[in-house]
């Protein structure tokens, strides 16, 4: 079954704000399921990256997108957007193995990114990671 999103015009508007060139590097947005097969935009920020491990739920698979500003690394201005999934450690294997399929829909629904990265320890992701 395939991965629906029921408010995609809020999806687009928070797409549209990353996106935007004067956004700040912290800046993020997260999807949460609602049913078996259907995701919604449940927060964002612009504040930290950092911030958006403590949205992430232990008993829940969610989706990120991150700004990052890596200007610091090469002096230049440079932006890279990345996918999150997020399994957090209580999620059960069925639910794992059923919402696998739904990877390529979410990474549909969350492009255009530079990186997409799988993580499952709150305390082990940074931006350094």
């Amino acid at each position: 079954m395939r991965l629906t999103l029921d408010n995609e015009p809020e999806l687009r508007e928070a797409q549209a704000a990353l996106f935007n060139i004067n956004a700040p590097g912290g800046s993020w947005i997260l999807l949460n399921y609602v049913g078996p097969s259907t995701v919604h935009l449940a927060s964002g920020g612009s504040d930290s990256v950092e911030q958006v491990r403590w949205q992430f739920e232990d008993d829940q698979i969610q989706y990120a997108m991150l700004r990052l500003d890596v200007s610091g690394q090469t002096g230049n201005e440079k932006i890279r957007v990345l996918f999150v999934q997020w399994t957090g450690p209580g999620v059960g294997i069925i639910e794992k193995t059923k919402k696998t399929a739904h990877v390529g829909d979410a990474q549909a629904l969350l492009q255009p990114f530079h990186r997409d990265v799988y993580v499952t320890n709150r305390q082990r992701f940074d931006t350094k990671t």
